[in-house]
């Protein structure tokens, strides 16, 4: 996350519009996302586009003649060095496939220099075709009407719902998604367990023989402190907490009721795992071997595979009542295009875009990048025999977009302290619930500072409990 004042900010980009023909008529550098190779088996698995790989100021290698044909479209984006390699070989084999068809890259250290640069450029009437950024960053340049509508220009149906979540704007759809990233998996010891439990009761079967709190050995661990990790069970009974097109927010639902009913069981009930525990513990008690089943990023793969961990992932396991497994959030990066694009250029980033998103390219990706398809469908893919992929590719089906970071900050703090609340016995479960949505409501409305929260809810656990 960047920080930097409004009126830094705002001086910034006023120097952006005096320099935005600089900027556009200015040497581009030739540089592409493309994230880092990752093993996940045997180099048969791998596959690469068939291309020569180019370096950070690599120009566009193009005959003369090409060159006095070809129609140029400009594309910018901020990925880290590591991440450009591979959708470099991709452009590259995209022009010999379509030699009129030249692409401009331009790399900026941040998206938020990226944003602030584009949005200068495409109001003073310039800017690149093609720009790459976070689906979640998409709406702060749509509200400045600097991106083109792009509802009837794709076949959005062909995209992980999850994803199709966050290309929404005012009801138009403002970026096609390219890749998804950042969703929570279920995770196994296959030395411990041989498969994945079918739902939360097998979990609790196992845990009440295989469960020692003075060895510090565990048959299942739950991030319960961080928000991201409970929201997900809330998607299990078919019901959400947000909603994408008006930014409301509803946490008193029977559905978030029957998770926190959920939690209250496993902890105080059951009693089979310690509520007050970490993520780093939780990971290394999974590395060490002393926990057999965790919830877990899909971040997390190729750290376990390092390791050398025998282990096995699958969608996370439905709990009691449930209608389906758990929906995490996932975010990943889309393509946008700027409304100052002509006609041609359109048409060219359209192709390449299209491009970028087939199955060919997209299995590619999925198999020699750490991130994962934007894509539907990819898991019936007969060369898809790693189980790995075929089962983080199931959960990726069926999860919810990620929450914008504005309204999850305040949905986290009031999850996470009432939360606390519950399992400490200090509240019902109904009472949680219902005040979970008071307390959002008080924030978004800006009665109650998210800065303030932390305090008011001490003092008035501190008054009840002076109370009796």
């Amino acid at each position: 996350m960047f920080h930097s004042s409004k009126k830094d900010r705002y001086f910034f980009r006023s120097l952006k519009y005096i320099t935005v023909i600089l900027i556009i008529l200015s040497a581009s550098v030739m540089v592409i996302p493309g994230c880092a190779e990752r093993d996940m088996g045997s180099t048969e698995n791998q596959t690469t586009t068939s291309a020569k790989p180019a370096s950070e100021n690599e120009e566009s290698n193009i005959t003369d003649q090409e060159t006095s044909e070809a129609q140029a479209i400009t594309f910018w984006n901020s990925c880290e060095p590591k991440e450009r390699i591979f959708l470099m070989n991709n452009i590259e084999s995209f022009k010999r496939e379509n030699p009129l068809i030249d692409i401009i890259v331009k790399h900026y250290r941040s998206e938020e220099e990226l944003m602030d640069t584009f949005s200068a450029a495409s109001l003073a009437g310039a800017g690149p075709d093609i720009v790459l950024l976070g689906l979640n960053s998409m709406k702060g340049l749509a509200k400045e009407n600097v991106l083109k509508d792009l509802s009837d220009e794709f076949d959005y149906d062909v995209f992980i719902p999850g994803l199709n979540e966050l290309t929404f704007f005012d009801n138009k759809r403002f970026i096609v998604p390219f890749n998804a990233s950042d969703f929570l998996l279920f995770y196994y010891n296959k030395d411990i367990i041989s498969q994945a439990p079918a739902d939360f009761e097998e979990i609790l079967v196992f845990a009440r023989d295989n469960t020692g709190f003075e060895e510090e050995t565990y048959a299942f661990l739950l991030n319960a402190s961080q928000p991201e990790w409970i929201i997900p069970f809330i998607g299990g009974y078919l019901d959400w907490i947000y909603d994408y097109d008006n930014g409301s927010i509803n946490l008193s639902s029977q559905s978030v009721q029957k998770t926190l009913g959920f939690l209250e069981e496993f902890y105080n009930i059951e009693n089979v795992a310690p509520f007050n525990i970490g993520y780093e513990e939780i990971n290394d008690s999974f590395k060490a071997g002393q926990t057999a089943m965790i919830i877990n990023g899909s971040w997390a793969i190729e750290e376990y595979i390092e390791e050398g961990i025998n282990f096995g992932v699958s969608k996370i396991p439905k709990t009691a009542g449930a209608f389906s497994n758990p929906t995490p959030m996932v975010t990943g990066m889309g393509f946008a295009i700027n409304v100052n694009s002509t006609s041609k250029s359109f048409e060219y980033s359209k192709q390449f875009i299209n491009y970028m998103i087939s199955s060919e390219i997209q299995k590619a990706w999925m198999l020699n990048t750490s991130s994962y398809p934007s894509i539907i469908g990819l898991e019936k893919e007969e060369m898809l025999t790693n189980d790995i992929f075929y089962n983080t590719l199931l959960q990726l089906k069926i999860c919810r977009g990620q929450i914008p970071e504005e309204d999850l900050r305040l949905i986290r703090e009031v999850i996470k302290l009432n939360t606390e609340s519950l399992i400490a016995g200090n509240i019902s479960i109904e009472d949680a619930a219902n005040k979970m949505q008071e307390d959002i409501i008080k924030m978004k409305s800006g009665q109650l500072q998210i800065e303030d929260y932390s305090d008011a809810e001490s003092d008035e656990e501190e008054v009840q409990g002076e109370n009796g």
